[in-house]
């Protein structure tokens, strides 16, 4: 008998809009991705499914929840359907790999059959390891209709394969957009039967993550720019002018006022880096510094609470949608802390810091009184529940 499986890419998760190498880092959904979630639910609503199978990693088993849900499954997981292993490269940000291992990120881009992360495995090793599992599957729900959950890379490598396709025309492939889905069936002889494939059809333009980045199908980095980070080097006098300046720059709309000397703020600054050297960074555009992120690892130093102290883009890379690469940075890094919630506190006549959280998932949570005024207390929870 042939068995059916819709296999389904996760929905938009941190790295895919954080700009960050997700492999079997273990990211959540965004607001948006949560939302595509609720869309392929929807859209195999009325498809009868037998079983739901997802890689065991958050982002895929809780797009795998909205598919199983409309149908009381289960959702059996596997973590042979996990996506590529990044190795050294896992959670770095895809804009600094260019600039730390160019001949390789330049494979990767141009050739990335051929690309293996520094202690990784490469997109076809994991595609092999995932439709190997698929097959296991299959004969396990021998001429039953499943649907899985698995990854971008991971599944990319996957259809090459089952196409039959060499690895170095997996471009033909193309990439398929979060929540895409390929229907393959699997028949006894061995050989697979793929009716389609990259199919978003029920993602609405809006809430599609391609068209948020920029990024067609058959494009391997999105036009977007995309930013790295470094920490602060205090003993450089240009990473020092360029921090001071921002921080200036960040405190007038802030408090209403600036009144902090430069050895004062440097000296405040310092100390959040003596917990975590990177509370300090550069978001960084190539080799030029674009713009700063600051995390007040001092204050909540001993709860769950990750403290944010201030962003600053420079106002001719403001537009760009730097936003959610800058609050990624926050979340990895505190996550890494084994922070579960990330806090921020601006003030209420600053309506540009609250409307920047908000649009970068925070919530209200509360407010409070101080010197120069209302402050508003936003939260974002960075932790699985």
């Amino acid at each position: 008998m042939s068995t059916t499986i819709y296999l389904v890419r996760h929905a938009e998760a941190e790295g895919n809009i954080g700009r960050r190498c997700h492999g079997h880092y273990d990211s959540m959904l965004t607001k948006r991705g949560l939302k595509q979630a609720e869309l392929v639910g929807q859209r195999f609503a009325s498809q009868y499914l037998d079983a739901v199978y997802s890689s065991d990693l958050w982002r895929a088993r809780h797009t795998a929840m909205a598919i199983a849900w409309p149908h009381k499954l289960p959702v059996i997981e596997r973590p042979a359907l996990r996506e590529i292993y990044m190795g050294d490269w896992e959670d770095q940000a895809w804009a600094a790999l260019p600039i730390q291992n160019p001949a390789l990120y330049d494979i990767w881009c141009n050739r990335p059959w051929e690309c293996r992360p520094p202690k990784g495995e490469t997109i076809m090793e994991a595609g092999a390891r995932v439709l190997e599992e698929m097959r296991n599957i299959a004969k396990e729900e021998d001429g039953k209709t499943i649907a899985i959950v698995s990854h971008g890379s991971a599944i990319r490598g996957v259809l090459t394969l089952a196409l039959g396709l060499r690895a170095e025309d997996m471009m033909q492939v193309g990439w398929g957009d979060n929540t895409c889905v390929a229907k393959m069936v699997f028949h006894d002889d061995g050989s697979i039967e793929i009716p389609y494939r990259n199919d978003n059809s029920h993602m609405p333009q809006e809430l599609s993550t391609f068209a948020s980045l920029k990024w067609s199908d058959d494009k391997d980095v999105p036009v977007s720019p995309q930013m790295w980070f470094r920490p602060v080097n205090w003993d450089d006098p240009e990473d020092k002018r360029m921090c001071l300046d921002m921080f200036h720059q960040i405190y007038w709309p802030t408090y209403g006022r600036d009144t902090y000397t430069d050895a004062q703020i440097e000296a405040r600054l310092k100390g959040f880096q003596e917990i975590c050297p990177d509370a300090v960074s550069f978001g960084m555009l190539g080799h030029e510094i674009g713009g700063v992120i600051c995390m007040n690892t001092v204050e909540n130093r001993d709860t769950e609470i990750g403290e944010m102290g201030g962003t600053c883009i420079l106002e001719k890379n403001r537009g760009f949608g730097f936003g959610p690469q800058l609050m990624t940075h926050a979340v990895c890094t505190y996550r890494r802390m084994g922070k579960k919630i990330l806090q921020a506190q601006p003030a209420k006549f600053n309506p540009g810091a609250v409307k920047f959280y908000t649009r970068n998932e925070f919530e209200p949570y509360g407010e409070f009184e101080a010197e120069n005024g209302t402050f508003l207390v936003l939260r974002r929870r960075i932790a699985a529940e």
